[in-house]
Formats: structure tokens, C-alpha cells, sequence
């Protein structure tokens, strides 16, 4: 009898023992382990939404056959001065409908990421942050982009001036992981061409734009030509 009551006492200890691990391990993962998963995935779509970002640009450029000429237009005067620069609003709005177009395929064509952590990284100490096994976790992104191109000039000596055309993207979503949802946005830009322009230049460059819901004019860009003198 004595023997049955030790073993007993022993199987209860020994389910407390597992229980409290249990609860411990519990708490563990409920406190520590959602930060941290949501910290590595923020990082892994910020990096997913910056190359997805090039890789559309590459390919709209590419498959558009985009050329300097395309975009912008000089008109120069009989001394050779260059007296206006006027841009193509029609193509750059289709250029910005197909980057913005292919983007979103490019984010949205793996239904899941894959996210690795160490172990020890849960553990928020110096020491174990980056080591031991890596625990694979999965990610959903979505993404949607606003396109838009931005002028730049740049003095490139004597009467010369740098005409930079740039591609501003504004990706905005959202990534699931682990149960948990959380909002994402990032900003880059992509330079889509430059051309040298020789000779005196004017001080400003004016581009128009029209709303797409009408055909008045709706933002007036002035940008500060710099030119060498």
C-alpha cells in the first residue's frame, strides 16, 4: 500500500512537472515569439517589396523598349538654347499603369513567404540572439503600388545640364504570419533614364499634368533647371 501511495505521489509530481514546463513553454510563446516573428517579417516583405520594385521597373522598361526620347522633348531656339522641355503624359501614365500593374503580380505570385529565425533569438539576450536551430514560420503578403515619375537636374559642367528622369513607388499592404496581421509601407524610387543636355538650358522646366477624371489641368510640377555658367 505504502509503495502505491509512493508511486502515486511520484506520477503526480511528475505530471505537475510536465504541466508547469507546458504552461511555461506557453507563456513563452505567447509573450516572446509573436515580436520577434512580426520583426523578421517586416523585414523579410520590406526587402520583398524593394526588389519586386526593380524587377517591375527592369521589366516595364524592357518590354516597353523606353527611351529618353519617349519621355521628354527638347525644343531649342536658332542660338541653339534650349527653351523648353515638355514631357509625354500619355506614355508616362501607361508606363505608371504597367509598373504599378506588374508590381502587384510580382508580390502576389507566391501565396506564401518563407521566414527563418534561430531559436535563441526568442530568448532576447545578447548571447543566444542569432543562434541555434531555425524555426520555419510562414508569411502571406499583399501589396498594392502608387507610381508616379519625378525630374531631377544635375550640372554636368559647362553648359551642360543632367535631365534625370526617376520612378517614385509607394508600396502599400499588409503581411500575415503567425496569427497575426500587421501593415507595411515602403518608399523607393528607380531611375529610368538620364540625357546630357548641351548648351544653355532654361532656368525652369514646367510640366503639366491633366486628372485622369478630366482634362484640366490639375498639377503644375516646377522644377529649377541648373545651368552652367
Amino acid at each position: 500500500m505504502k509503495r502505491r501511495r509512493y508511486k502515486n505521489g511520484n506520477f503526480l509530481l511528475y505530471s505537475g512537472a510536465v504541466l508547469l514546463l507546458f504552461s511555461l513553454i506557453a507563456a513563452f510563446c505567447f509573450y516572446k515569439m509573436p515580436p520577434v516573428i512580426i520583426r523578421y517579417a517586416v523585414s523579410v516583405a520590406e526587402t520583398k517589396f524593394l526588389d519586386s520594385a526593380n524587377e517591375a521597373v527592369l521589366d516595364i522598361l524592357a518590354s516597353e523598349d523606353v527611351s529618353y526620347n519617349d519621355i521628354a522633348e527638347l525644343s531649342r531656339n536658332e542660338d541653339g538654347q534650349v527653351t523648353d522641355i515638355s514631357t509625354n503624359i500619355v506614355k508616362i501614365n501607361n508606363l505608371k499603369s504597367l509598373i504599378a500593374k506588374r508590381l502587384s503580380q510580382i508580390i502576389d505570385s507566391k501565396e506564401y513567404y518563407d521566414i527563418y529565425i534561430p531559436l535563441g533569438t526568442f530568448f532576447s539576450n545578447n548571447y543566444t540572439s542569432g543562434f541555434g536551430p531555425k524555426l520555419h514560420f510562414k508569411m502571406q503578403l499583399t501589396g498594392t503600388a502608387f507610381v508616379d515619375f519625378s525630374h531631377e537636374f544635375k550640372s554636368a559642367g559647362i553648359n551642360q545640364v543632367l535631365h534625370i528622369v526617376m520612378i517614385d513607388m509607394d508600396i502599400k499592404g499588409s503581411l500575415v504570419t503567425a496569427g497575426y496581421t500587421d501593415p507595411i509601407n515602403v518608399s523607393t524610387s528607380a531611375m529610368a533614364m538620364q540625357s546630357l543636355i548641351v548648351g544653355a538650358v532654361p532656368e525652369a522646366f514646367t510640366q503639366v499634368v491633366e486628372d485622369e477624371g478630366d482634362n484640366t489641368a490639375g498639377l503644375i510640377n516646377d522644377y529649377g533647371a541648373v545651368a552652367g555658367k
